[in-house]
């Protein structure tokens, strides 16, 4: 016999014709609608490319129903009343395969007399006078399951409003007590439970644990995320189909159980603003050029970016495996119009920091050792307070992110080293200090006293500087083509002084009080590498700037110079970086040379002020080109900083795993805590939450569906 929740399974309506059902049978194929298989892979081979059946169909179309077994598509009302004439096969009988033709024939199908027909007949099936004829017995027990229904949508609204509240304090589920690869409900039981008091129907239903309680397992929890999780992807994949460009930012990041995976964030247009959108997270064994782009590359194709993608930056795992080129390379070869950029979301001390570590064991030791200094003395008031008695010099508080050391901090601890050494001196002699401060304060002690560390913090406290000064002048909003190549010359000029003198460095450090003599140390061979790897690394990142030079079309603040000169060179630079999209350079550069001239759509101090300004005053057909511009620009994740951006996604998200454990719904908790007013401005998020609960976990359909 087969199970009531898969009687609705087209598999089970194609063997037993539906009119020979019972009355109460066909009730319940109606109440349970067209069943949307889990596993569903529909794939059509073409010369081109292959096409895949996208599952968003199911609510385009809420009458598509489908077969695992034949792998085709049919219509749910003319499967249970249609006739078995030829015309109708395709949809009752057959199954329908030709996804090519998927968009026109549905159409067609949905306008057809036999669907209209088969539609009404299901609609009016068990009407007023076919429900008069029940018995009483059969009216009550639907007039009791219909208000357990309203209870459980109820109630499991309430869930996942927990889990929408998590997702806006940013708050890991996961805690003590619970295995690594589950959700621990303790922080989302206490939630669950405040509500609780306020809310008497709540706590009615938590009180007499019924069969859907939600607290008492994980199971629920990440079910209800991985739901939660699709119904953003399929309000994303919109939002990216009604969008003009896109760019892609990929980087490594690490959670608190040193499981290390790569996070893709998505950034574009949306309502006239810039926002950036969580994608996933993706665990990527194979860490070659090839393996990486491959993998950034699988995540994008479902959402057919190919036109649109107009940037992309890397950083992390790319970087320190030494692969930028080739994944950028690797990733123009289905992108041809993404350009590489160094964005702000990447520092370009963080990154070089990260290189160096990445190759150089030495240098990864070197800088555990130093994050040690910051947290020592920024964690307790009385040891920075020990500090400041012997040193002016206060050391920075070490952010959340890793390897985020800033030069500063390295030249503190260079600068203050001997009163740095005095203050842990006093700590380890003098009365009132605590075991811990005592035994911390030896272990920092014996890195000022060790040769290699002292060598490697006089290399850094003298490139810091340079890439400070590099760093600078690329954020400069009127910096030309020459003035980037100018600067990198210019560092690379300074560093390779330092790796031709890095047989030298170190002798001043081996002076310090306390050093040992003088040892033959690796540290000239590690500061070597170093500085090759800074170098290569500068070259391969600014060796193409012309996204900076292009951004300054747009530019407000150069605009009363435009007026008097017109930017020829710039606009050259956009031409040639973007030669798909700007099309028309004439009208291009006659709608820029009236822009500049009009001065009440640029009070603004940014691009993205103006490009609202042109949407508010309905200038965008007029200033096409100029509009297309400017969402490349605005698109772009380029260096320098504009007042309306908001703190990083991606820095967002690295913080948020920092502190949060791996597990298996890592996901859908960052998509919570990053995207939550994306997923709070969806409407009726929550009955789409629960519908796709519900069809995912047809034991469950009971309980969700009248």
């Amino acid at each position: 016999m087969v199970l009531i929740h898969t009687m609705n399974n087209v598999d089970f309506l194609l063997r037993v014709r539906f009119n020979t059902l019972s009355l109460e049978e066909k009730f319940e194929i109606k109440r349970l609608g067209p069943h949307i298989p889990d596993d569903l892979i529909l794939l059509q081979t073409g010369e081109r490319a292959t096409r895949t059946f996208k599952t968003e169909w199911f609510e385009r179309k809420t009458w598509l129903t489908a077969s695992t077994t034949k792998q085709a598509l049919f219509c749910f009302p003319c499967l249970l009343f249609g006739t078995a004439t030829k015309a109708d096969s395709v949809w009752t009988t057959d199954g329908f395969k030709d996804l090519k033709h998927l968009a026109e024939r549905t159409v067609k199908h949905e306008s057809s007399k036999s669907h209209i027909n088969c539609a009404i007949k299901l609609g009016l099936l068990g009407g007023v006078k076919t429900v008069t004829t029940l018995d009483s017995a059969y009216q009550r027990n639907i007039s009791e399951h219909n208000k357990q229904t309203e209870e459980n949508r109820y109630v499991l609204g309430r869930l996942i409003s927990c889990l929408m509240l998590c997702g806006k304090c940013e708050l890991g589920l996961r805690g003590h007590g619970e295995s690594a690869d589950s959700v621990n409900p303790d922080i989302y039981r206490c939630i669950f439970e405040t509500m609780c008091e306020g809310d008497t129907r709540l706590k009615r239903h938590y009180d007499s644990e019924p069969t859907f309680k939600g607290t008492s397992s994980t199971t629920i929890q990440n079910e209800l995320l991985d739901c939660m999780y699709e119904v953003y992807r399929c309000e994303l994949a919109k939002q990216l189909r009604d969008t003009q460009f896109v760019a892609v930012q990929a980087d490594e990041t690490t959670d608190a159980s040193c499981k290390s995976q790569m996070v893709i964030i998505l950034r574009y247009m949306v309502d006239n603003s810039v926002t950036e959108r969580f994608l996933e997270f993706i665990e990527v064994k194979d860490k070659t050029a090839i393996g990486l782009s491959t993998a950034i590359k699988d995540a994008l194709e479902p959402l057919g970016l190919t036109n649109k993608l107009i940037a992309q930056t890397f950083d992390g795992a790319a970087v320190m495996h030494g692969t930028v080129g080739g994944v950028q390379t690797l990733m123009n070869e289905i992108y041809p119009d993404a350009i590489f950029v160094h964005c702000y979301a990447h520092q370009l001390d963080l990154t070089l920091q990260q290189v160096c570590a990445s190759r150089i064991s030495e240098l990864k030791v070197f800088f555990a050792d130093l994050a040690g200094f910051a947290t020592f003395f920024s964690t307790s008031p009385k040891r920075a307070a020990a500090l400041a008695e012997t040193s002016d010099k206060r050391i920075p508080r070490p952010p959340s992110t890793r390897w985020n050391f800033e030069s500063r901090t390295v030249n503190v601890v260079w600068e203050t080293r001997v009163d740095i050494l005095e203050c842990l001196d006093t700590i380890r002699t003098q009365p009132g200090w605590d075991k811990v401060s005592i035994g911390e304060a030896y272990g920092l002690s014996m890195h000022l006293h060790d040769r290699t560390f002292l060598q490697l913090l006089e290399l850094f406290a003298k490139v810091m500087p340079e890439v400070d000064d590099l760093y600078g002048i690329l954020q400069l909003r009127e910096v030309d083509r020459y003035g980037v190549n100018r600067a990198v010359e210019n560092f690379k000029v300074h560093v390779k002084e330092i790796r031709a003198r890095a047989d030298e460095i170190g002798y001043e450090a081996s002076e310090e009080p306390g050093t040992a003599k003088r040892k033959k140390t690796n540290t000239p061979a590690v500061t070597k590498e170093a500085c090759e790897a800074m170098i290569v690394q500068v070259e391969d990142r600014f060796s193409k700037s012309d996204h900076l030079i292009a951004a300054q079309l747009v530019d407000c603040s150069l605009f009363p110079k435009f007026v008097r000169s017109f930017p020829e060179a710039q606009l050259a630079c956009a031409l040639k970086l973007w030669p798909t999209a700007l099309t028309n350079e004439g009208k291009l550069q006659t709608e820029l040379a009236l822009l500049y001239g009009h001065t009440e759509l640029h009070t603004g101090k940014s691009a993205l002020l103006l490009f609202q300004a042109i949407r508010e005053n309905n200038l965008q057909e007029v200033l096409s080109e100029t509009c297309t511009l400017l969402s490349i620009i605005l698109t772009t994740p380029m260096m320098t900083a504009e007042s309306e951006r908001k703190f990083s996604t991606l820095k967002r998200i690295k913080t948020f795993t920092r502190n949060t454990m791996g597990q298996k719904r890592l996901n859908a908790l960052a998509m919570l805590s990053i995207e939550n007013l994306f997923i709070h401005g969806l409407v009726e998020f929550n009955s789409k939450v629960i519908r796709r609960f519900a069809l995912a976990k047809n034991r469950r359909a009971d309980f969700l569906f009248k």
